[in-house]
């Protein structure tokens, strides 16, 4: 019974052995397809292209090419830094980085000049036109103009000092000129009388203003023409002369060169008589005599006549009687 018992563990420890065998083949088998389909699959990976492992973007470029053209003669300069001269129409190139960048062009004579800021945002060529014929057309037109005002300054200036060299000598003569024209005036010589007459009212003689629109009044020594009279009437009225104010006054009761207007002689002739003129006075007196203007009134011009006859005017004197 023991030699049994031994046969029958050798026979188990056979079939152990028989079965550890079975199983290690399984496992070579189970290893080789494993290794053979991820072999399959690396090399699918590797045809389809960088899965895992992608490729770097390639870097952009961070130059470009500044074309800078002038249509005049230049010298030029890029960001400050002198670059050179370029013949009118011709052209000249810098490397350059991207980023803005500042062009400055001038003439050869350094009176026009232009300035240009250029942003480069993509390589290539980029072109900047520097147009300097504009800029010194500007600067010539305005040239001229300056000049030109400047002349018409000057020419004001000297017309200026002319007109009042021409004054002084109005005014310092003014008087002379007036006494040799009325005596003119007196030998009934109005056209000789005329301009020394004018030339005394010129140089701010307000006798002779009143004087010269008398001329005009009377038709002496020049066309009759009432309009003119009164401007210078007027002239000679706003300068204090009473007789020029009396005069005024006449036109507008006369209506000569002006229309009818009693009311507005009455002022005239009120202002006249006020000033101790008696031939204000007079004229006054007819109006309230007569009602022109004014409330009728007899007593009023009595009195206004008799002040004219005091101071010597006959036709007042003759309304007295």
């Amino acid at each position: 019974m023991a030699g049994g018992k031994r046969h029958r563990r050798l026979l188990l420890s056979e079939d152990t052995r028989k079965d550890e065998m079975r199983n290690w083949k399984i496992a070579t088998w189970a290893l080789t397809a494993f290794m053979a389909t991820a072999t399959v699959q690396l090399m699918a990976q590797q045809d389809e292209g960088p899965i895992l492992r992608p490729k770097k973007p390639a870097a952009k470029p961070t130059v470009a090419t500044l074309l800078v053209m002038c249509d005049l003669a230049c010298n030029w300069k890029l960001d400050g830094e002198t670059k050179g001269h370029i013949d009118a129409g011709g052209a000249a190139k810098a490397t350059v980085e991207l980023g803005q960048h500042v062009v400055f062009a001038a003439t050869d004579d350094g009176a026009d000049q232009i300035q240009q800021f250029r942003e480069i945002k993509v390589s290539g060529q980029t072109v900047v036109t520097i147009e300097l014929k504009p800029v010194r057309a500007a600067r010539l037109q305005a040239q001229q103009k300056n000049a030109q005002e400047e002349a018409a300054r000057l020419q004001a200036r000297q017309n200026a000092q002319e007109e009042a060299a021409r004054m002084r000598d109005l005014r310092d003569h003014a008087r002379v000129r007036l006494k040799e024209g009325k005596a003119l005036y007196d030998s009934k010589r109005y056209e000789e009388a005329r301009p020394l007459i004018q030339k005394a009212c010129d140089g701010g003689d307000m006798v002779g203003c009143s004087n010269l629109g008398w001329l005009y009044l009377e038709g002496q020594g020049v066309p009759k023409d009432y309009v003119q009279a009164r401007l210078f009437f007027q002239k000679a009225c706003d300068g204090g002369e009473m007789v020029g104010c009396n005069n005024v006054g006449w036109l507008y009761q006369k209506g000569h060169g002006l229309p009818k207007d009693y009311v507005q002689a009455r002022l005239f002739f009120q202002k006249v008589c006020d000033e101790g003129v008696p031939m204000g006075c007079n004229n006054l007196g007819f109006l309230y005599f007569k009602g022109y203007g004014v409330p009728k009134d007899k007593a009023k011009a009595r009195s206004l006549y008799q002040r004219a006859c005091d101071g010597g005017v006959q036709d007042a004197c003759d309304h007295l009687k």
